[in-house]
């Protein structure tokens, strides 16, 4: 009982950290977006920035 109570919420774990690395892309979030240290010019940041304008 106690293993699949382990189990269990490593699998929460694991399915809550899928959900945020899906919606990260989605939005094209970065976690450096977070902490303010995402570098001006790369390509994955213009082509978010691209995707952001666009709505």
């Amino acid at each position: 009982m106690q293993q699949q109570i382990v189990e269990a919420k490593k699998n929460e774990r694991a399915n809550a950290l899928q959900e945020a690395k899906r919606l990260f892309k989605k939005f094209c979030f970065t976690a450096g977006m977070f902490i303010g240290s995402l570098a001006e010019g790369s390509d994955e940041n213009e082509r978010c920035n691209s995707k952001v304008k666009s709505f």
